[in-house]
């Protein structure tokens, strides 16, 4: 779903660079949309039915809680606002939450890493504990047999 949020944005951008002399058509902007998703094309088929039966708020609060992830939502009141936003304006806000996007998704692949780290950390001091375990028992078992030997 976020992959296809981020295409979104990008086909979002590339539509405003192309378009920023003539006003926007939001319909137009969202059938677009819609034919470059895999993912996210029956959230926009739902949302341009409602847009298209005049249910504006309806539309955009359909998208925001089917993709339900705080991206979705920040990309719905985006779409929300296509016919009030000029192209140049919106290019740079395309660039901003791409770039926003980007940091999240570079922030979660910090985090997992970090997570698989600590992992491999604790099961290699796991490994170098039971040696260091198994050395001790050895060294005092093989000293507590010779000293049986010495009694006996």
């Amino acid at each position: 779903m976020e992959r296809e949020l981020y295409g979104s944005v990008i086909t979002l951008k590339n539509l405003a660079i192309v378009q920023k002399d003539r006003p926007f058509v939001a319909d137009f902007i969202y059938e677009r949309l819609m034919e470059n998703s895999w993912v996210l094309k029956p959230v926009y088929e739902e949302m341009l039915t409602l847009y298209r039966n005049g249910r504006d708020k309806e539309a955009f609060q359909v998208f925001a809680e089917r993709t339900g992830t705080r991206t979705g939502r920040n990309f719905a009141a985006i779409l929300s606002k296509l016919d009030k936003i000029n192209p140049s304006e919106l290019v740079k806000q395309m660039e901003v939450f791409q770039n926003a996007m980007a940091e999240e998704q570079m922030t979660a692949a910090l985090k997992t890493a970090q997570k698989k780290s600590i992992l491999a950390t604790v099961w290699a001091a796991a490994s170098v504990f039971a040696l260091l375990v198994n050395f001790a028992v050895v060294v005092v078992f093989l000293d507590a047999l010779a000293m049986l030997d010495n009694l006996f």
